[in-house]
């Protein structure tokens, strides 16, 4: 698994442990078969990481026993679904209610993504060339706060803005329709109303995405 290679053998196998029950100090040290000086020190490590918090619990009569739990950040190491099961959900939403009604969900899906990152464009093909290169460059950065790596080129008729990462690339990859032709270009469509095209495509082998806005 993908934490084993980042944090070792016997970190991974404390964060399986204590996927299945909250443990002690003494009950880590017996599990792992080492010192509890050792397990303090792997517990340390992932704790001051975010992988695991502690809290005491009381011991009968004597003092409280510190035990471990997995934080969300520790969970999140584990495997899982999400994309198989993202997959799945919208090739039965496109069965049940066809290509249409899907795209307008679609539709709706990108303006909630745009809207929730503060982005309002005005009309762009209104704007004069400095006005919407200046507004261009605010999207990028709107862009980059929702992880798509993105830079602007500008030339004498035209800017360039490229997307590096593809926040949508597993699923793109098998729903390039419905994700690339209707998700991917209502979120450009819908932060960028101005003349543009897509050039290049992360889904159809690119290295990344390529949108070219008319000056």
């Amino acid at each position: 698994m993908l934490y084993d290679d980042i944090l070792g053998d016997t970190k991974a196998k404390i964060l399986e442990k204590l996927n299945i029950s909250d443990l002690s100090l003494d009950q880590l040290s017996e599990i792992l078969k080492i010192n509890k000086t050792a397990v303090k020190e792997h517990m340390e490590f992932l704790e001051m990481r975010g992988y695991v918090s502690s809290y005491f619990k009381p011991s009968g009569t004597g003092r409280p026993k510190k035990f471990y739990k997995l934080t969300d950040k520790g969970i999140s190491l584990f495997p899982k679904k999400y994309i198989e099961f993202t997959k799945l959900l919208v090739e039965e939403v496109e069965k049940d209610v066809g290509s249409y009604k899907l795209n307008g969900m679609l539709e709706r899906i990108a303006a909630k993504i745009i809207s929730d990152t503060g982005w309002s464009s005005g009309d762009l093909r209104d704007m004069p060339r400095d006005e919407k290169i200046r507004k261009l460059e605010e999207y990028v950065n709107m862009l980059n706060v929702l992880g798509y790596n993105a830079t602007i080129d500008v030339y004498s008729d035209r800017v360039v803005i490229s997307r590096h990462n593809c926040i949508f690339y597993d699923l793109a990859k098998t729903n390039n329709k419905i994700i690339c032709n209707s998700l991917g270009k209502d979120l450009v469509l819908q932060s960028l109303n101005a003349d543009f095209e897509i050039t290049e495509r992360i889904s159809s082998g690119s290295s990344k995405c390529v949108i070219e806005v008319k000056l």
